[in-house]
């Protein structure tokens, strides 16, 4: 059984810990404007990266830094209508701009959600992904 170990995300965009099983700690700064590479999907869609696209805007959505990507969330998510599905696997071995990060809370068990949002190909579209969980599982990985 391969075994991965995890990246903990940390902002301002740094990465800590080994990647895939390899012993030696890694450190890797993950910027806006970076690539990340979605991986091998094993089904007909990927569990832990979710395509939302915003249907509809209400025009009072709050500016983010888009030199740095804070604030993404609230501009893009505050307001508005959405569509969203698990993203499909036609979408695994492309690479997608990294745009924004956010460190969230569970509301299930209050523990932090390291999230990070790639540039959709599709117009007001945007890939969510959970790093962990991706990371852990192949879905998402950072490019050598």
């Amino acid at each position: 059984m391969k075994s991965m170990s995890r990246i903990l995300i940390l902002l301002p965009f740094v990465f800590f810990g080994s990647l895939q099983g390899q012993t030696d700690s890694v450190e890797r700064m993950i910027q806006r404007g970076d690539s990340l590479i979605v991986g091998t999907c094993y089904g007909s869609n990927f569990k832990h990266l979710d395509m939302y696209r915003k249907t509809r805007w209400q025009g009072n959505e709050p500016t983010y830094d888009t030199a740095t990507g804070t604030g993404f969330f609230a501009s893009f998510f505050a307001t508005g209508d959405f569509d969203v599905a698990e993203l499909p696997a036609s979408y695994s071995r492309r690479k997608f701009e990294v745009i924004g990060v956010e460190v969230l809370t569970r509301k299930e068990t209050g523990t932090p959600l390291n999230i990070l949002y790639l540039r959709g190909d599709l117009p007001n579209s945007v890939i969510w992904v959970d790093f962990d969980e991706a990371f852990d599982s192949g879905e998402i990985r950072i490019p050598e």
